[in-house]
């Protein structure tokens, strides 16, 4: 293509070199096709800015301030990809105040306190027992049922007394001929009459007294054939139906007094040291419960030859109540090994175990601090203290374990403590 007019700009490979002027809108545009960004062009701008800092010049700006790095975004710019710098907010007043933290606490306490064994005993009646007839005879009326409770004196059952009814007819028939013959006799001696006879007599005064004491077996037959209650109690089984013929001694209802009971223990022979008669101990039911008081009442003087435990029997203190406790419901007795002492006591929820040391958190000024203790034995729900806290200390016991040294705490009130708001900071708004 000699001689050809080339257009401005196209240039010929390999045999001409040329470079183009391009303005810098063009250049940035070129840029963007290939892949660079806007800024990225004008960091380049910023190149000289550098250049000047390396050389020792101070680029323009406010002084005092550290110049910018080469490739580095202006302030209030774009950094990589686009992005905006995060901005830290200034701090205003440091880390926002905690709550205090709900605990659960307890005094240490200086008390007499014994040392006791925990013994499962049961719940007895002192009335219990089968009501049976007194008389033979058909039953023609029942008046309870089972679960009722009925009162002492309260008719059981009826029975048949027509027969009864017919022998004391007879017997005060007999009873009414005897005391006319006694009379006769008795007017035969009163005139002296050759008929009297002193046997005969006798005889007669014989014949009343067995007539009179006929006549009242037969009204007792009668009255006994209404079966009444021994005592005021709950029918807890009947043993007999209508129409049921009865033999002197058969069962007709079988009674409880569930509102006088004591509570009988087999305890280990050599713990019954600690257990006097009149001696008051505590017990609870079994499945957890109010403290309840008992005396001791008895020790029986039998021991099982199987077991080695001694029957005691225990007398729950007055006021309680009573008619909750059923009949053979277990209980746990607290039995006394040991005599009583005065000690200086804390609760067990309240130790951290940490290794071979014993740490405590005390409430002191609205914070809990850890303290070093020694205890000694276990009495209880309380371990005996030998070092390390005083009678009146508050100590924590819910909650202790997620606590920090010097953490503000606030509890509820407890007997001999200070209130929880006592000496402690206000929670923060």
């Amino acid at each position: 293509m000699d001689g050809a007019i080339m257009p401005r700009g196209t240039f010929i490979a390999k045999k001409s070199r040329w470079t183009p002027s391009l303005s810098a809108a063009a250049l940035a545009n070129v840029l963007l096709a290939i892949g660079l960004s806007a800024p990225a062009f004008a960091e380049t701008r910023a190149e000289p800015q550098a250049r000047n800092s390396a050389s020792g010049k101070i680029p323009e700006g406010r002084k005092g301030e550290p110049a910018m790095k080469a490739g580095a975004p202006k302030a209030g710019g774009a950094g990589a990809g686009g992005q905006r710098p995060r901005r830290d907010k200034p701090k205003t007043g440091g880390r926002p105040e905690r709550s205090p933290t709900l605990v659960g606490v307890d005094l240490v306490h200086e008390k007499p306190l014994t040392q006791t064994e925990p013994v499962v005993g049961r719940i007895v009646a002192t009335q219990q027992g089968e009501v049976a007839a007194r008389v033979a005879g058909a039953v023609v009326d029942i008046k309870v049922a089972i679960g009722q409770r009925v009162k002492k004196g309260q008719v059981l059952a009826r029975q048949d007394i027509s027969s009864a009814e017919a022998r004391l007819a007879h017997e005060r028939a007999e009873l009414k001929l005897a005391e006319q013959e006694l009379k006769r006799f008795e007017a035969l001696r009163t005139n002296q009459s050759a008929a009297f006879a002193r046997a005969r007599y006798d005889s007669a005064i014989h014949r009343m007294a067995r007539a009179r004491a006929n006549v009242e077996l037969a009204a007792l037959a009668i009255q006994k054939a209404v079966i009444l209650a021994p005592y005021s109690a709950v029918v807890v089984r009947k043993s007999t139906e209508l129409g049921a013929y009865l033999k002197v001694g058969d069962a007709v209802a079988e009674l409880v007094n569930d509102t006088t009971v004591e509570i009988e223990a087999d305890v280990p022979a050599d713990r019954q040291r600690g257990l006097k008669t009149g001696r008051t101990i505590s017990f609870v039911f079994a499945e957890g419960g109010t403290r309840h008081d008992a005396t001791v009442r008895t020790i029986l003087p039998m021991q099982n030859a199987l077991t080695r435990t001694v029957a005691v029997r225990f007398v729950p203190a007055t006021g309680q109540e009573i008619a909750k406790m059923a009949i053979n419901q277990a209980v746990t007795i607290n039995v006394p090994v040991g005599p009583t002492r005065t000690v200086v006591s804390v609760h067990k929820d309240a130790i951290i175990s940490r290794g071979p040391r014993r740490t405590v958190y005390v409430v002191t000024g609205g914070k809990a601090m850890p303290r070093t203790v020694e205890i000694g034995a276990g009495i209880g729900s309380r371990f005996v203290v030998q070092g390390g806290l005083r009678p009146g200390d508050i100590v924590v016991v819910r909650g202790n374990e997620r606590l920090r040294p010097g953490q503000a705490v606030r509890h509820q009130p407890v007997d001999g403590a200070p209130s929880a708001s006592a000496g402690q900071p206000k929670p923060a708004n």
